[in-house]
């Protein structure tokens, strides 16, 4: 809890995303920066000596030196996967313009989504394209090939392989043991296939990123051609650094890098087409001035991932991570397999490649979809704090859903997009959830993750903590800040009466009661008698927001005190506004950029007492620059406010009802009206029937009209 302080009341489980920075390493980093001067290792012989030792500790990390392999330092492992492409000589003669020898780009389906964009500069350099599907590459693997010396290098051309050590989608590791049987031929037989072309010089472009965040990586014993990843997947910091390992020798065909940057030339004329390169390969490949602080914090990151994890594995840093990570996920994936509905349906479907019996195979991740009870899937949406989705392995991602190419590209055509909360389309789902685990991790974390889905989502009888919001603490704070809001404010805007009986649609069917939220994600305002009608719904209703100190809006999800702070509005005084001279700021709400008015000191002080959180701002949404819903073409101008999607929230008590009755948690205690707010609907009515409301079209109170 000392080292990670900033997730001591959280349970992460996003490692493959991005691992975690202990406390520690900013302390000795801070400390380096303030004690040291470093400058642009252009100017600075130091600097460019510190940058140098971190090469090697780079390379002695791998187990390998720099009469083996060279570094490159990169932005991440995008950038490094496309520095390869583009440098890379399909061709095998870098003045052959023959298309019939032009090489090829082969890739794994089940690669990141960054090596699927290489293609479009392989395209372009008219390198044939071959894509090889999970099954026909384990396959072509373990097939017999040709010897060095037999049948090969018949023709100039370069075949480029790209494929993942592991898979980031759930974790198989794929065999690294064989890329030199690769390079003596093993897949060309598979290539002969697509192409009826003769053999080729093969050369690897592995993607390690997934890999090397828990598992150790020796290149002494596995030597590809080119290595890329990211350095925040191991440390958590810093992030925007990576680095490309070039194999000694295999650089000859990267000739085709066209850019040059400053440091990069040994001459270079302004008014000739004229320059000389540099002849290590690194300074001919780090354009500009590298980002000098973050390389010098990786000395840090190494000396204290050692300090902190002790060697119990074979005295190995990454073995023992490995190891450890290894049974978290394994635990994980055995109770998800066993884990059965009441009725004994299945409660998760699992996507993965291994069983788990073999640390050679399988990574410290799980993937997989929940089912209910009746064994329909679960949308991923309804999973936070977790990775969702396909995590950018569309290819994989397609396998394990059985999904076919015109089924992916109908859900386009549906709406869903990457990255979108549309988890499921006609009950199939688009995506899955994915669990990963750092050196960090314990399996109290497993347990936290697996009690959370028992007590969500799985229709068994477990023991569970109380969950009644009702049994919290009431909010203790108040403050009234007058604000001296202009009364014309009002003026051409409607009531709304709260009438009991409403006989327009069904005599039956009555409004209940009208609430507003004033500040997004906090407490509601339950009105009286009657209230305002403006071009946004509801006056007042999720006109601000609770930024933090880097303008995200602040949510339940991050601060569950919020739903706990009640908001009150004296309408003589009409409260809650802002002066014209408080300054202008940006935030985001569901993807749409929105423009607000920083309410002052006192009210962001009181904010952060009341939410101990540090450095809040109260914000105002701006009278210009508003959102508008996009979902239905019908309503498509009406302006929203901060709220989601739409103006307006209705909810059914008959409903509400009718849900309490299928929850069947005998800890369950609240009480309709409390379920009913945890809604946070504007409008609450109440009828004899249930789920009525979903063939409803429009609603009708008085002379008002709702779609």
């Amino acid at each position: 809890n000392n080292l990670f302080v900033h997730i001591t009341d959280r349970c992460y489980l996003e490692h493959a995303g991005s691992s975690l920075y202990p406390q520690c390493l900013l302390g000795s980093i801070n400390e380096d920066l303030m004690k040291n001067l470093y400058m642009n290792p252009h100017s600075d012989k130091y600097t460019r000596d510190c940058i140098e030792q971190i090469r090697w500790l780079v390379l002695n990390h791998f187990n390998t030196d720099s009469a083996s392999y060279s570094v490159i330092f990169t932005s991440g492992t995008t950038q490094s996967l496309k520095l390869i492409a583009e440098s890379f000589e399909f061709s095998g003669n870098e003045d052959d313009d023959n298309t019939s020898n032009s090489g090829s780009f082969v890739y794994l389906r089940d690669n990141h989504t960054s090596v699927l964009g290489l293609r479009e500069i392989a395209i372009n350099k008219h390198a044939d394209i071959i894509h090889i599907s999970h099954e026909d590459f384990l396959t072509s693997l373990n097939q017999e090939y040709v010897t060095k010396g037999q049948d090969r290098y018949k023709n100039d051309s370069n075949a480029l392989l790209a494929y993942p050590a592991q898979n980031n989608f759930n974790g198989f590791k794929y065999p690294i043991d064989c890329i030199n049987n690769i390079k003596n031929g093993c897949l060309n037989s598979y290539l002969r296939k697509q192409l009826c072309e003769t053999d080729c010089n093969w050369y690897i472009l592995l993607d390690a990123a997934a890999l090397v965040s828990t598992s150790k990586l020796d290149l002494c014993k596995v030597q590809p051609d080119f290595l890329c990843f990211s350095f925040y997947k191991i440390f958590g910091f810093p992030t925007g650094l990576g680095a490309l390992l070039v194999k000694n020798g295999s650089e000859n065909v990267l000739s085709q890098k066209k850019h040059f940057g400053g440091g990069t030339v040994d001459i270079v004329l302004s008014s000739e087409d004229f320059h000389v390169k540099k002849k290590t390969i690194y300074e001919r490949f780090e354009d500009g001035t590298v980002p000098f602080l973050s390389i010098i914090a990786l000395k840090h990151c190494f000396d204290t991932m050692h300090k902190l994890i002790p060697k119990v594995v074979h005295n190995d840093l990454m073995e023992t991570i490995s190891q450890h990570t290894y049974f978290l996920a394994k635990d994980l994936y055995n109770q998800l397999s066993e884990m059965r509905h009441e009725n004994g349906i299945k409660a998760a479907v699992l996507y993965m490649d291994s069983d788990f019996n073999d640390i050679k195979k399988q990574g410290a991740i799980v993937t997989f979809n929940l089912l209910r009870e009746d064994g329909s899937y679960i949308g991923y949406a309804e999973v936070t704090c977790i990775r969702t989705g396909c995590f950018c392995n569309s290819g994989s991602c397609q396998r394990h859903l059985k999904a076919s190419n015109r089924e992916l590209k109908d859900m386009y055509k549906a709406g869903h997009k990457c990255g979108d909360e549309f988890d499921l389309i006609n009950g199939k789902p688009t995506g899955a959830v994915r669990v990963s685990f750092g050196y960090y991790n314990t399996f109290r974390d497993v347990d936290a993750f697996i009690l959370m889905i028992y007590r969500c989502f799985v229709n068994t009888k477990v023991k569970r903590p109380r969950r009644s919001l009702v049994n919290f603490k009431k909010f203790p704070l108040e403050m009234k800040v007058p604000n001296g809001a202009d009364h014309k404010m009002l003026t051409g805007q409607e009531l709304i009466i709260n009438d009991s009986h409403h006989s327009s649609l069904d005599s039956r069917i009555e409004l209940k009661e009208i609430a507003i939220f004033p500040v997004k994600s906090c407490g509601a305002f339950k009105i009286k008698s009657g209230w305002m009608i403006g071009p946004k719904g509801f006056e007042f209703d999720r006109e601000w927001m609770i930024v933090n100190d880097n303008r995200v809006c602040l949510t339940q999800k991050q601060n569950t005190r919020m739903c706990r702070s009640p908001i009150s509005i004296p309408l003589k005084q009409t409260s809650l506004s802002t002066s014209k001279t408080s300054s202008l700021c940006q935030s985001k709400i569901c993807a749409d950029s929105v423009k607000g008015h920083d309410c002052g000191d006192a009210v962001a002080d009181w904010i952060s007492e009341a939410l101990e959180v540090s450095f809040l701002r109260l914000i105002r949404q701006a009278s210009t620059g508003g959102r508008s819903r996009k979902k239905n073409d019908e309503v498509k101008q009406k302006m929203l406010s901060l709220s989601n999607q739409a103006q307006y929230l209705l909810i059914n008590k008959a409903t509400v009802r009718w849900l309490c009755g299928k929850i069947r948690d005998p800890l369950f205690t609240d009480a309709i009206d409390d379920l009913v707010d945890r809604f946070r609907a504007n409008l609450i009515i109440d009828m004899e029937t249930e789920l009525a409301e979903r063939d409803w079209n429009k609603v009708v109170i008085g002379k008002h009209e709702f779609k």
